[in-house]
């Protein structure tokens, strides 16, 4: 039932607030009130103001409109006729109607009533709020917002349209539980590094239709770019979204992941080692990971991490080779590539899983080929572990190193003779050095190895106590980073963490001491209240004895005149007739 409020025109007397339509020609509003789209609507608040006369013959003031949103003044005369202006919609109407998920409302936006739909309610007096203007998607408070209300001149008389109105073709797709309604929280996919696949986290914006297939308006939600300017929306299509996956609480050695690096998005990693870092009190699992894009090893919390997935036909995959291609196909759309790597991924799982006379070709010496070059990595793989292994296991028995490359350079007879190695001495393996082709390259990474050990060890020495606490995790990321190519870091690791430790007693005594500068600073004062207080009694004590001893003066003279009366009275009274 259609509910309806009288309502008067606004007054544009000197003082009087209303708004003003932001169409250039007032008629559309009437003319295409059924067919317009009311989520592009935007009032513009506006108050009249008076203003001195041109002339100054002239003793009556000039009626302008100003507007709020960017200070523009305007005579009453030149604007009235112009735009379609109506009263500000009294709050009594406004608090009688509920705001919902796909209420259409109007928002308090940059000194402007904007109109949008609520998309989500977050936590308590808090909602997204889609828009057609902008467009965009943006969490304003509940106050900010009041219900879309009609306003309509019908033949002289005017009042308010109460229907709550709702975005009906927002409600529709939302009961049809769509993946990617607006205010959704997504991942869009970008190619980095010649055609590197990251998925970048983002808000779905708006959802439109195009040739039949849906489109997607989003907006990036994990980082700005430089200059903290927001980057622009994009549209995408469908194959370019996914749900965020979830994480997991633990990863395994070579186990394929996604990390987080700031400024780009999600990206394929491999796990490659993992340490446990006391931070304070406080405890934290890291996770050396290699990106398989650029092969770079770097260090990751463990919620930077998530297990490798692929989103296909509404469901998610877990890809389970170790061996996956970033090579990705020639199509112009991101979203195509992306299913053509996933389709490549699991094909080339298939093939290593099928077994012989079961793969559809009957191409036996393609499965023997692969199958050999499987066991050739492996072998490989092994026989570094195994030397890393017999190193570290032939330690204690002095058995003769074997080392990636040939000791050419004469810089390490001084490198070995410091004076450090005495009390802590090395014996580092480089085999992760292996990967380098040229040997050359392979001793001279290792002495600037060698180099960085000595200079981590004399900043261990110079930190200081106001040291940030940042410096110390990258000198324990560094070290951790030397002890996979052997070098013994446990005692300046043990060190770090002693002084992480030493830096958390620290804050701690440090917070503690101001609180009690605090107690003691409210004490004081309080001392001095009551030290003020007895100083303030003790002169009142003085004005009091004043007091007293008057009123003791009077009495004394009251009864000497009380004396005086009763022997006057006691003489008339004997007196002879």
């Amino acid at each position: 039932m259609v509910r309806r409020a009288g309502s008067e025109r606004p007054s544009m007397e000197e003082g009087c607030e209303f708004e003003i339509y932001n169409k250039k020609d007032p008629r559309s509003y009437h003319l295409t009130f059924r067919s317009r789209n009311i989520l592009e609507d935007v009032w513009y608040k506006a108050i009249v103001e008076a203003k001195p006369p041109k002339s100054p013959k002239s003793k009556r003031s000039v009626l302008c409109v100003r507007l709020l949103k960017d200070d523009f003044s305007s005579t009453l005369e030149d604007l009235t006729y112009k735009v379609l202006c109506r009263p500000v919609p009294p709050k009594h109407l406004l608090d009688s109607i509920p705001i919902k998920i796909g209420s259409i409302v109007e928002a308090d936006y940059k000194d402007a009533w904007v109109t949008g739909f609520v998309v989500k309610e977050i936590d308590v007096g808090k909602c997204l709020v889609c828009f057609d203007s902008i467009p965009d998607v943006i969490l304003f408070e509940r106050k900010l917002l009041r219900p879309h209300l009609q306003w309509l001149d019908d033949s002289g008389y005017t009042f308010w349209d109460m229907v709550s109105k709702h975005y009906r073709k927002f409600l529709r797709r939302l009961a049809e539980e769509p993946m990617f309604s607006p205010g959704t929280m997504v991942e869009v996919s970008s190619k980095i590094n010649e055609g590197e696949v990251v998925w970048v986290p983002s808000m779905v914006i708006k959802e439109f239709k195009e040739d039949d297939e849906y489109k997607y308006i989003v907006k990036d939600k994990s980082f700005s770019c430089e200059g903290n300017k927001a980057r622009p929306n994009k549209t995408v299509d469908l194959s370019s979204l996914r749900p965020i996956p979830v994480s997991v609480d633990e990863y395994q050695l070579e186990e394929n992941v996604e990390v987080f690096l700031d400024g780009m998005g999600w990206r394929h990693g491999r796990v490659m080692g993992s340490q446990e870092r006391a931070i304070g009190t406080l405890s934290q699992k890291w996770y050396f990971v290699r990106l398989e894009s650029t092969k770079k090893q770097l260090t990751f919390k463990q919620s930077d991490l998530r297990p490798l997935k692929v989103w296909e036909d509404g469901v998610w995959k877990v890809l389970q080779t170790r061996e996956l291609s970033f090579t990705q196909g020639s199509g112009d759309k991101t979203g195509d590539s992306v299913r053509n790597e996933a389709g490549t991924q699991r094909k080339a799982l298939s093939k290593k899983t099928l077994p012989r006379n079961q793969n559809g070709s009957g191409n036996d010496s393609t499965l023997e080929n692969e199958n050999s070059e499987d066991n050739n990595r492996k072998r490989k793989r092994e026989e570094n572990l195994g030397c890393v292994a017999s190193v570290e296991q032939d330690k204690p028995k002095d058995t003769t190193m074997v080392l990636p490359f040939e000791k050419k350079l004469r810089i390490w007879e001084t490198l070995e003779s410091m004076e450090v190695l005495k009390t802590v001495p090395q014996s580092p393996h480089f085999s992760p050095l292996l990967v380098e082709s040229r040997e050359d390259s392979r001793e001279m990474s290792a002495v600037g190895m060698m180099l960085t050990f000595f200079g981590l060890l004399d900043e261990v020495k110079a930190l200081q106590h106001n040291d940030p606490i940042s410096f110390f995790i990258s000198l324990t990321n560094s070290f951790a980073e030397l002890e996979k190519h052997g070098f013994n870091v446990k005692a300046p690791q043990s060190r770090i963490n002693k002084l992480l430790s030493l830096r958390d007693r620290q804050s701690k005594k440090t917070e503690e001491l101001k609180d009690a500068e605090k107690v003691t600073a409210e004490k004081e004062s309080v001392k001095a209240e009551n030290k003020r207080k007895i100083l303030e009694l003790q002169r009142l004590n003085e004005e009091m004895d004043k007091e007293i001893a008057q009123s003791k003066s009077c009495a004394a003279k009251i009864v000497q005149q009380l004396d005086d009366v009763k022997l006057e009275f006691l003489a008339t009274a004997s007196a002879p007739w």
